[in-house]
């Protein structure tokens, strides 16, 4: 067959489907009619029960989150681990204060880019006004070369 002659056929056009009015309902609806409160996930590992709240694995018996991760570990890495989250903080704080600094730099920098930009316009309007037989370019030259 040559190629002027290649006509495939048209596929069927495809069926819209709907989905069921169950998922069409927001979740708080769904939970509410249809009961679907599991709670949060909670697992039990080497005796300890562990509950997940807020994005965290915490003790199910502890009242705050960061107890409950630290008690989960042998006294060794109870210490290594308080140290290294001290750590942590105090790098997170200097890090803030870093960024803080870079872009209190970068908005001096700018201000000052855009005042030599000012003054640079200003000169350049009374070397025109100043010289206007001669091209900007060639008056700055010469007031380049004789200092």
């Amino acid at each position: 067959l040559p190629f002027s002659q290649f006509l495939p056929k048209r596929p069927p056009l495809r069926q819209i489907t709907y989905l069921p009015i169950f998922y069409q309902v927001d979740y708080k609806s769904r939970q509410t009619e249809v009961g679907l409160d599991y709670g949060p996930p909670r697992a039990h590992l080497n005796e300890a029960k562990l509950i997940f709240r807020e994005g965290k694995w915490e003790d199910e018996n502890s009242s705050s989150p960061q107890q409950s991760r630290l008690q989960l570990c042998p006294s060794p890495l109870r210490e290594k681990t308080s140290e290294i989250l001290k750590k942590n903080k105090a790098l997170l704080e200097e890090n803030n204060y870093l960024k803080l600094q870079l872009e209190l730099l970068i908005d001096m920098l700018t201000e000052t880019t855009v005042q030599l930009h000012l003054l640079e316009k200003k000169v350049s309007a009374v070397m025109c006004c100043l010289s206007p037989q001669l091209p900007l370019s060639l008056s700055l030259s010469k007031k380049k070369k004789n200092p």
